[in-house]
């Protein structure tokens, strides 16, 4: 692994080669999630780990029912927007990084 790029869940993303952008996009589903669940359902939501389980789940199907046909063309299975498919545990401790400074409220 190469020398840390910075500090805090952004310089993780970094060394873990994943995209900053795409850990946020998926933690403001999950605060989205987490806000929905208690004040439309009034009880608390699944953990992140959990919730993860499922969103990597339902994401690694609709990549794979949108990924184009390789002859032809370079498709890289590590591209940027695709951590949370291709690097699931990576991704995962990255975000819940990002979850440890940031309120889920």
């Amino acid at each position: 692994m190469a020398e840390a790029t910075g500090p805090g869940w952004q310089g993780q993303a970094a060394d873990e080669g994943l995209d900053p952008g795409e850990v946020r996009l998926v933690f403001g589903r999950y605060r989205a999630y987490c806000r929905y669940h208690r004040s439309q359902r009034g009880s608390e939501p699944l953990p992140l780990e959990t919730w993860f389980g499922y969103y990597h789940l339902e994401a690694a199907s609709e990549a794979g029912q949108n990924a184009p046909t390789a002859s032809g063309c370079s498709v890289d299975a590590s591209a940027r927007n695709r951590g949370a498919v291709a690097r699931p545990a990576a991704f995962l401790r990255v975000l819940a990084a990002l979850a440890a400074v940031e309120s889920v409220a």
